[in-house]
C-alpha cells in the first residue's frame, strides 16, 4: 500500500461530513521505532514497495545546508540524484536545482515526485523555479519536470503538497490558498478556489505545538498556513484538503472541472468533514479511516468513519509529526521539529540533530 494509497469508492458515501468527532478510547499502542536519521530537517519521506527509501530536506530558515532530496543507504542518507539537482547555494534561480522541497512522494514504484517551492523559506522563487519534479528512483534521471506560471500560481503563491491519480496531478498552494490541477496528458494546468476563504486558514485558529502551545515568531507573529495536506480517493470522485489547524473539507472533483462553476459557486460544493487538532499531515487507509499527524498531543490519530478518533500512538519523540507514508502495513513518520524553528518559537531556533524518520505497525 503507497503513501497515502488511494481508497475505495467507499469513502465517497462515508458518514464523515459531521463538524465534530469525538474521541474514542486509545487503541493498544504498537511500539515505535526510529528507522532512519538524518543530519539535516527532514519533513518528508517516500518508500516503495520494495523498500527504496528517501526523504525530502526544506531550506527553512537556518536550515539551507542539505541537498534537498536524499536517498536513504546503508551509511546513511545519500543526495539524489547526486547531480546538479543538488547543488542548489545561496544566489542560484532555482531552474535545474532542488531549492526548497516540501514533499516526496512514490506512486507507482518508478518514480519520485516532488514539491519544489523554489526558494527558501521567505524569499520570492524566480520565474519558473517553483516545480514539480519526478525522478526515476533507479537512475535519478528527471523524467518531468512541471514549472509553475503566474496563472497557475499567482505572486504569493507556494505549492505545498501533491496527489496523482490518473492523468491528473492536484497540488495544494498553501500560500494564498487554492488548488492546482494539472494534466499529465494535456499539459494543461488549471487553478481552482483561487485564495477562496474556505481554502484559508481560518481566522478564529492558531496553529499549536505541543500541549497546544501558540506558535509564534519573536515579534508575536504566528504562521498564516493556508490549504496544505490533500487526499485524493481511488474513483478519482473526492478531493480532501485541510490547513495545519483544519477543519478537514472535501469537495466532488467533478465540481472543479465544471467551467460553469466560479470559484465563488464552488464554495457552496465544499463540505465540512470534521473539526480537528492542529496536524502536519495525513494519510488514508482502504478502509477508509484518516489518519492524522497530531502535533498538539505528538500522537498518530485515526478518524474513523462513524466520525470517532482513535489514538493509535502517542510519544513525545514524535516532535511535530509530519507527512504520513503507509507502505506494507508500516506508518513512516518524519520528526521535523518544526515547532521549535525560530519564527515558530519565539525567535529561538531549539531543534537538533538528528532528525528522525519513526514507523510503527498498523493494528490488525
Amino acid at each position: 500500500m503507497q503513501r497515502r494509497q488511494f481508497i475505495s469508492g467507499s469513502l465517497a458515501i462515508l458518514c464523515l461530513t459531521k463538524s465534530t468527532f469525538s474521541f474514542a478510547k486509545t487503541v493498544t499502542k504498537p511500539a515505535l521505532e526510529r528507522i532512519f536519521t538524518s543530519p539535516w530537517l527532514v519533513n518528508g519521506v517516500a518508500v516503495s514497495t520494495d523498500g527504496a527509501s528517501f526523504i525530502n530536506l526544506p531550506r527553512f530558515k537556518g536550515h539551507s545546508d542539505s541537498p534537498g532530496l536524499a536517498r536513504i543507504t546503508l551509511s546513511g542518507p545519500v543526495a539524489f540524484p547526486g547531480n546538479h539537482w543538488n547543488e542548489w547555494q545561496d544566489g542560484d534561480e532555482g531552474i535545474n536545482t532542488l531549492v526548497n522541497i516540501n514533499a516526496c512522494h512514490i506512486f507507482d514504484n518508478e518514480l519520485i515526485w516532488v514539491v519544489d517551492q523554489g526558494a527558501p523559506q521567505g524569499d520570492k522563487p524566480k520565474a519558473g523555479a517553483a516545480k514539480l519534479v519526478a525522478f526515476d528512483i533507479n537512475s535519478g534521471e528527471a523524467k518531468n519536470i512541471i514549472r509553475f506560471n503566474e496563472d497557475s500560481l499567482p505572486a504569493g503563491g507556494t505549492p505545498n503538497d501533491l496527489r496523482i491519480h490518473g492523468d491528473l496531478i492536484y497540488v495544494t498552494d498553501s500560500g494564498l490558498g487554492g488548488i492546482i490541477i494539472h494534466n499529465l496528458k494535456s499539459g494543461q494546468t488549471i487553478r481552482r478556489l483561487s485564495a477562496s476563504a474556505l481554502l484559508r486558514k481560518p481566522d478564529n485558529l492558531v496553529q499549536k505545538g505541543f500541549r497546544s502551545r501558540v506558535l509564534q515568531n519573536a515579534r508575536g507573529k504566528m504562521p498564516d498556513v493556508h490549504s496544505d495536506v490533500i487526499e485524493v480517493t481511488a474513483d478519482g470522485n473526492w478531493l480532501y484538503y485541510s490547513t495545519p489547524t483544519g477543519p478537514l473539507y472535501r469537495i466532488r472533483t467533478e465540481y472543479l472541472f465544471d467551467n460553469s462553476y466560479t470559484d465563488s459557486m464552488l464554495e457552496n460544493k465544499l463540505e465540512k468533514v470534521a473539526d480537528i487538532p492542529s496536524i502536519g499531515g495525513s494519510a488514508i487507509d482502504a478502509d477508509g479511516n484518516i489518519y492524522l499527524s497530531n502535533v498538539e498531543k505528538r500522537s498518530i490519530d485515526r478518524l474513523k468513519p462513524d466520525g470517532t478518533i482513535n489514538t493509535l500512538i502517542q510519544d513525545d519523540r514524535l516532535e511535530t509529526p509530519d507527512a504520513l507514508v503507509i507502505i506494507n502495513g508500516w506508518v513512516y513518520i518524519p520528526a521535523p521539529q518544526i515547532e521549535y524553528l525560530s519564527q515558530n518559537n519565539q525567535g529561538e531556533d531549539k531543534t537538533h540533530q538528528p532528525w528522525s524518520i519513526y514507523r510503527f505497525r498498523l493494528p490488525n
